[in-house]
């Protein structure tokens, strides 16, 4: 399953170095949502979450002019807790090798921008 976190650039540094993260909550296209949005499909269904996870992002920066920061991950069965409308809490911690992706948000756009995940720690000092 695919599934976006907001994260500050702090833990993503710690992500980055320890190759190991726990978190909380992650957004995900649970039962609840596929049902709440039953005319997107899977590709617009990622679409809304990585938009919603890059609002959150925009809470967790440094400064006004530093970016969100989402990392899409690749989620097994096995690590997922609980479901909840738009989310899903892990039974265990996130291993770097089930990130997919980072995406940037930026205040007032839409459109998130693509970071191959061995292009994070190339830009990581930049994201600031």
């Amino acid at each position: 399953m695919r599934a976006y976190l907001p994260i500050s650039h702090k833990d993503l540094e710690g992500f980055v170095i320890n190759k190991s993260l726990e978190v909380d909550e992650l957004y995900a296209p649970t039962i609840h949502f596929v049902v709440e949005n039953p005319d997107c499909d899977e590709e617009e269904l990622e679409y809304l979450l990585s938009v919603a996870a890059g609002e959150e992002a925009l809470e967790l920066r440094l400064s006004e002019k530093a970016p969100g920061i989402v990392v899409a991950l690749e989620i097994e069965k096995e690590q997922i807790g609980e479901h909840y409308a738009q989310s899903i809490t892990l039974v265990a911690p996130l291993q770097w090798d089930q990130v997919q992706c980072a995406l940037l948000a930026f205040q007032g756009d839409d459109e998130l921008i693509w970071f191959a995940t061995q292009e994070i720690e190339l830009h990581l000092a930049e994201w600031k």
